[in-house]
């Protein structure tokens, strides 16, 4: 009887895990079938965009990074904040020089005894004039209508308009760059749902009159995730967060297994921290996934056809993140040019090995009490503590 009733809860697992996969390559499907694309036209308003970039240390691409955010097909009045911790940091030179050579308005801020992004931020927005505020991190590659693509979805009705990140090698291909590539791809699937979207640091548009109303640079420094901070405040206003697949930024660097995996742990870490109810759906869902394999197996003692149902969700998965890919490769030239057909295949491959990588970086983030952030470390008190003392309103 006891063992009838494991067969039985064994079944309805791997029932559960396909038919999930099944839900999720529908979804998948039916997102880039219906997606609108969004423009600005000659005959409307380009408003004044003021474009922060937080920098600490040399990111692997960084001077291509800084000149592709510098050079933009935007017709309005654009200028850039560039916010170090001081001048001995090694990319302050390479910031400076592009400035240099360039006829765009842009400057560089010294936060002195900056610790934190949400600092730099802060003090990024006390100098800032423009109506529209772009941020975007300094390990983001973009194409020449980035901006305008964004600002396009402020113009038509939303509060913020977001995008997200797409990991490519930089010189060579290696395993920790396609699992890093694959784990990322949840923030994509989060994008696509309009429940679950917010404001993504890495690369945000959003109204100024917005953050002054709210007082979001009060905010900022108490909160490790920017992105927490702004999601909250456009929701605040009852405003729409809007994503734009169109302005995709694309980073250019190579990762060890050991790398991906402290990497993941963080990101991990942050949902944990300021989104718990987002860490448990996606530990739960993940769970399901990785024992479906498992229970497959100890079934084929009863039928070898277990094993192939056990797959199905893998194969699934597979075919699922080859749409997303192939799409995101059809938006434009630029990402047809540098996300390769053959790097779109591994990384599609990949996902399954990632079912258990990332089943392990949700394992390691339960126990992971602090995290670096570019040399800082941070610890789960030092966020609860924060947020205590200057708690959203």
């Amino acid at each position: 009887m006891a063992f009838l009733a494991l067969v039985i809860i064994g079944v309805l697992i791997i029932i559960a895990s396909v038919s999930s996969s099944l839900l999720s390559l529908y979804f998948e499907i039916r997102y880039w079938r219906d997606r609108r694309t969004t423009r600005l036209v000659n005959n409307r308003v380009y408003p004044w965009v003021t474009v922060i970039m937080p920098v600490r240390g040399l990111d692997q691409n960084l001077r291509g990074n800084i000149a592709s955010v510098l050079d933009q097909d935007y017709a309005g009045r654009r200028n850039y904040i560039f916010v170090l911790d001081n001048e001995k940091d090694p990319a302050y030179n390479v910031i400076n020089e592009l400035i240099r050579n360039s006829s765009i308005d842009a400057s560089i801020l010294i936060n002195k005894g900056g610790c934190s992004k949400g600092e730099a931020l802060a003090f990024a927005l006390g100098h800032a004039n423009g109506d529209v505020i772009v941020f975007v991190d300094s390990d983001a590659l973009v194409h020449r209508h980035w901006l305008r693509n964004l600002v396009a979805s402020l113009i038509n009705g939303s509060g913020a308009a977001t995008t997200y990140r797409f990991y490519i090698p930089l010189r060579g291909l290696s395993l920790g760059t396609l699992l890093r590539g694959s784990f990322n791809m949840i923030g994509i699937t989060a994008m696509q749902n309009p429940m679950a979207r917010f404001t993504w640091g890495g690369s945000t548009a959003v109204w100024k009159w917005i953050l002054s109303k709210w007082g979001v640079r009060d905010y900022l420094p108490y909160y490790l995730s920017d992105d927490y901070v702004i999601t909250h405040f456009v929701h605040r206003e009852g405003l729409n967060i809007d994503f734009v697949p169109e302005s995709l930024v694309l980073t250019l660097e190579d990762i060890g297994i050991r790398e991906a995996l402290s990497w993941a742990v963080r990101q991990l870490w942050y949902v944990r921290v300021y989104g718990f109810r987002g860490f448990l759906l996606y530990a739960m869902s993940y769970t399901l996934y990785a024992t479906t394999l498992p229970i497959a197996v100890a079934l084929s003692i009863i039928s070898n056809w277990f094993i192939v149902v056990g797959l199905l969700p893998f194969i699934i998965g597979v075919g699922k993140d080859f749409v997303r890919i192939s799409s995101i490769r059809s938006l434009d030239q630029f990402y047809s040019i540098n996300i390769t057909r053959r790097y779109a295949v591994l990384l599609a491959l990949v996902s399954i090995l990632n079912v258990y990588f990332s089943w392990l970086v949700i394992i390691r983030t339960i126990l992971t009490r602090s995290i670096n952030w570019r040399g800082r470390v941070f610890t789960v008190f030092d966020a609860n503590r924060l947020m205590m003392t200057k708690p959203l309103r």
